[in-house]
């Protein structure tokens, strides 16, 4: 596992954007989150019941943005078609069971990180074991707190849910941990800021050393970390290196939670939108959800040649064993 984090960090500078992960390496992507995955669950579940999809216009086609999402991308990036009917996650999830968003719409009530995949071991009690299964969730733990929270609990939740997967055969479990939610257009100048961040890294820390711990428990699984918190701190940092020029202000106005009606984009953002990293107060633009399906893609890339060397070396050794007889 340590070999997965060093790599992740590695290929975020060496490769991003030159290598792609191929359709050989995986034959299909499950997906369990909340809205920076949702490709449309959170708009189907209230339409059905509010008979008005959530979020509405300008946010397109029930994503949280203003196109498709990272995971969209990244099976695109994988030769692979993107599926709805792989991908679990709804908007407002939280790590464990419940969604923030819970009145008044009764689908929502167990749709948080840990009831999709409950529901989805529930029915598949053997899975694809050359899939992909992504698990990113915790924001909404922390956006949504009222007092103060316990990261380990987050924590453990997700290293449930790495288990659960496991347990039903899958093989390759891709983890993201968070980016600073003090630093979102919607946070960055409120009083919470500070506190946001110290809770995320705090989550951060203890995720790796779970994803470590577990990983040596079920060391016939390929557990691989996503460090988007380093991938966001880049872009912050130097947004032109990543084609943005705007990384502090979102297109839709800064308040905390989603209108509705929606805010209405800005001039500049209706003429520019690829320029601005977030869409609204807390989620990226469709051109923010590309730079993470891309570093995905580096990291995975990475993981495939990460194999490759290993059996390189093991090929080594083993003719170094044969040539001393």
């Amino acid at each position: 596992m340590q070999n997965t984090i060093l790599t992740a960090a590695f290929f975020l500078f060496s490769f991003m954007f030159t290598l792609k992960a191929t359709a050989a390496d995986f034959e299909q992507i499950y997906v369990f989150g909340d809205s920076y995955s949702d490709d449309g669950n959170f708009y189907n579940i209230t339409k059905d019941e509010l008979l008005v999809g959530i979020p509405p216009y300008p946010y397109k086609d029930g994503r949280f943005s203003n196109g498709p999402v990272w995971v969209e991308y990244l099976a695109q990036d994988m030769g692979l078609n993107p599926s709805p009917s792989t991908n679990f996650a709804v908007g407002g999830a939280k790590s464990g069971l419940y969604n923030i968003n819970i009145p008044p719409v009764h689908g929502l009530y167990l749709t948080g990180v840990l009831s999709q995949i409950n529901k989805f071991t529930a029915v598949n009690k053997s899975v694809n074991p050359n899939a992909l299964y992504i698990v990113w969730g915790g924001t909404n733990d922390f956006l949504d707190c009222k007092s103060a929270v316990n990261p380990s609990e987050s924590v453990t939740n997700i290293s449930i849910a790495v288990r659960s997967l496991a347990t039903v055969g899958a093989k390759n479990i891709l983890v993201a941990n968070l980016f600073n939610l003090g630093n979102l257009p919607g946070t960055r100048n409120s009083p919470t800021s500070k506190l946001l961040n110290d809770w995320v890294a705090e989550y951060n820390v203890e995720l790796i050393k779970s994803l470590n711990s577990l990983s040596q428990e079920i060391n016939h699984v390929n557990i691989i970390f996503l460090d988007v918190n380093l991938l966001f701190k880049q872009l912050l940092a130097n947004p032109g290196q990543y084609g943005f020029t705007n990384a502090i202000d979102s297109c839709l106005g800064n308040s905390v939670l989603i209108t509705i009606p929606a805010s209405h984009p800005s001039l500049d953002c209706k003429n520019n939108t690829n320029n601005f990293l977030f869409w609204d107060s807390i989620h990226p633009t469709t051109a923010g959800h590309k730079v993470i399906a891309e570093y995905a893609a580096s990291v995975l890339k990475s993981q495939t040649i990460l194999k490759s060397v290993n059996k390189l070396k093991t090929s080594r050794n083993f003719q170094s064993l044969i040539g001393s007889r």
